[in-house]
């Protein structure tokens, strides 16, 4: 098979009208789908941009919507905590102030037993002397006699 002039130039001539057919019909809507495609391809990449973009001013604002939020939590724990140690050193504050107080009292009180001891025992020892000198001496004392014994023996205990 040898190619032929005339097969050559037909074959020529179909393909250049082919190639020209093609060109004014199918060309210039093939053209026109790539640049429509291009088009769709920019506006997608410039909408991820522009997502992207939001996204990370998202982040960013949520981290520090986070750390507002920390901070937040640390100062109302500070401040709770402040509160308990107040409220605890008042509640010691005033258990020790009871407890002073019940102290206070009871020393009152071991104070008032103890005189109230020594007037029974002041008073007994008078009975027992004037009994005893009722027995020795035989015959009751009048009043300025047992006045003058108390007041010796009150001198004398104290």
């Amino acid at each position: 098979m040898t190619p032929h002039g005339g097969t050559m130039f037909w074959t020529a001539v179909t393909f250049v009208t082919l190639l020209l057919i093609l060109r004014k019909i199918a060309w210039n809507p093939i053209l026109q789908m790539l640049e429509e495609r291009e088009r769709k391809i920019d506006e997608s990449l410039t909408a991820a941009d522009k997502i992207q973009s939001m996204s990370e001013t998202m982040i960013a604002e949520q981290g520090q919507i986070i750390l507002e939020a920390r901070q937040i939590a640390k100062e109302t724990v500070d401040k709770a905590t402040q509160v308990a140690d107040k409220a605890r050193a008042d509640i010691l504050k005033k258990a020790e102030k009871e407890a002073e107080a019940m102290v206070e009292k009871a020393k009152k009180d071991i104070e008032a037993s103890k005189e109230q001891a020594k007037y029974e025992i002041q008073k007994l020892v008078v009975e027992l002397s004037m009994n005893a000198t009722e027995q020795i001496i035989g015959k009751s004392l009048d009043k300025a006699d047992h006045e003058r014994l108390i007041k010796e023996s009150m001198t004398k205990l104290g």
